[in-house]
């Protein structure tokens, strides 16, 4: 049974509100691992996100690569949990 063990949260500057749903995504994780990296270790850390195709990314906008090769530097794996079954994100 999954649980959270930490909440965090912050508001978009005013560039950050024009993003994409995508960049969203992936500036709230940015901001997740930077936040926590400290507790991370050398474990694998599972993050539960739409943003799978990260590491294989090939040619997008310039802000997602750079954010992608930043994440690269942490051992995370990425696992999606489909709408209907995650009602962990309901809370």
């Amino acid at each position: 049974m999954l649980h959270p063990i930490a909440y965090f949260s912050r508001l978009f500057d005013k560039h950050q509100e024009s993003y994409t749903t995508v960049e969203k995504e992936c500036v709230a994780l940015l901001h997740l691992v930077r936040m926590f990296s400290v507790y991370f270790g050398t474990e694998s850390i599972i993050v539960l996100s739409p943003l799978q195709f990260l590491k294989s990314m090939g040619k997008h906008n310039s802000k997602l690569l750079r954010w992608s090769l930043e994440l690269q530097e942490y051992n995370l794996e990425v696992r999606h949990i489909p709408g209907k079954l995650n009602v962990l994100a309901d809370f």
